[in-house]
């Protein structure tokens, strides 16, 4: 058994505790470490700021309704340009699922027998476009940390 009283109040210091009253290193070892840390005290990392959604000041609502004003400005056009009225799918001028999937054959068949330019320039697009993601994913992000 080990005799020695700073290794036993080392190992297990509740069971030692009567020993920091007869050992002046064994209580400033302790007292350093029960200390709180001087980086922590400073009034700039008392707090966190709060982000939006715990009840930041800033809303993006302006930017949502600018949004669904332009969706609704895109469907009119698109009811003006094609010369039908929402009421009129509403009444069942939808097409059947038949023409849909034979229009999805007909464009997977379009981009088949396009140009090589054309789907070269698909292939260059898609792999610009998931690099530029990468990038963004692999990115530190900006936090307090910054």
């Amino acid at each position: 058994m080990n005799s020695d009283p700073h290794q036993q109040y080392l190992e297990d210091p509740e069971a030692n505790a009567a020993h920091l009253a007869e050992c002046e290193d064994c209580r400033a070892l302790a007292e350093s470490l029960e200390s709180p840390i001087p980086a922590l005290q400073s009034s700039v990392a008392r707090e966190l700021p709060l982000a939006a959604w715990e009840g930041a000041s800033y809303r993006s609502w302006p930017l949502v309704v600018a949004g669904a004003i332009a969706v609704g400005v895109i469907a009119a056009l698109l009811f003006a340009a094609t010369g039908s009225s929402p009421l009129e799918i509403i009444r069942g001028k939808v097409p059947s699922t038949d023409v849909i999937a034979s229009m999805v054959r007909l464009t997977s068949g379009a981009v088949q027998n396009a140009p090589v330019s054309l789907q070269f320039g698909i292939v260059v697009a898609f792999l610009i476009v998931n690099g530029i993601f990468i990038a963004l994913l692999r990115r530190a992000p900006r936090g307090i940390d910054v």
